[in-house]
């Protein structure tokens, strides 16, 4: 059995169904209202949270997964589109068993988010923002989010609205970036797309992946647009790392990525 429910402050309104389940949900969202899909083992799905994404692929770690719905400077990563006005479709569905042998990417997700529960792969990282307005750090800017690298977009000659969103550290020369599987996988390639506005940008010439089994591999960029593939082989890591970011020596301060693929399947 399957639920999808919209969950808020009035109450909720659900749906249910044995391998596949759908809910047209039809007033607006307002502040405080989460999506709360229900299953009766962890495994991966196919989920579509927002009429305006892509459908993805996710492995629920638990039998409970939390998308709560973005507001304020965390819309920022999204289409204007997005979560807006009345009569929303949302759909989830098992997948089929052959998946998990499946080569694909394993960290493509335009549902996660800072505050989800339960789905993956999910993103994490150490960059603060200075909010003026409510003089505090926070953990994410829409914008620049660390979801904004999986989500599948790949605008990445312009830092400004979507469909430009990224990942920038903010000045910090420590930063990092780790994509969580929430589950053993076996992976193959890593591919990299930097935010290029240039002369405003700058871009890294090197970086460390380091895999949750402690091994690490250097790898060399290029100031280019295009995506940079990276062969990289590894068995039943559980996240990777994107690490000791060095800059080049040009001007700008604010290196950035647009898209992070890993390509790969689930381990046996």
């Amino acid at each position: 059995m399957m639920k999808l429910s919209v969950v808020g402050k009035n109450g909720s309104v659900s749906a249910q169904g044995e391998k596949r389940v759908h809910l047209v949900y039809l007033p607006a969202y307002r502040p405080g209202d989460t999506i709360l899909l229900e299953v009766d083992a962890p495994g991966l799905y196919k989920v579509r949270l927002e009429d305006t994404l892509p459908p993805a692929v996710v492995y629920l770690s638990e039998t409970q997964a939390h998308f709560p719905i973005p507001f304020g400077n965390e819309r920022g990563g999204y289409s204007p589109r997005a979560f807006i006005g009345k009569r929303h479709f949302i759909e989830a569905e098992k997948a089929d068993d052959a998946m998990a042998q499946i080569r694909r990417n394993l960290a493509f997700n335009p549902f996660d988010g800072t505050k989800n529960r339960g789905m993956y792969p999910h993103m994490t990282h150490n960059v603060k923002y200075e909010d003026s307005l409510r003089n505090k750090l926070l953990p994410n800017k829409g914008l620049f989010a660390p979801r904004c690298v999986i989500d599948g977009f790949l605008a990445n000659e312009s830092h400004r609205l979507y469909p430009h969103q990224s990942w920038g550290i903010n000045r910090n020369p420590n930063a990092w970036l780790t994509c969580e599987f929430g589950r053993a996988v076996d992976i193959d390639c890593v591919r990299l797309a930097i935010r290029g506005e240039f002369p405003h940008d700058n871009y890294w010439v090197q970086a460390t992946l380091r895999c949750s089994d402690a091994s690490e591999e250097t790898i060399h960029l290029q100031k280019t647009l295009d995506i940079q593939s990276f062969p990289l082989t590894r068995h039943g890591i559980t996240s990777l790392t994107l690490c000791e970011l060095m800059m080049s020596g040009e001007p700008s301060p604010f290196p950035a990525l647009s898209l992070l693929e890993i390509y790969g399947k689930d381990a046996n």
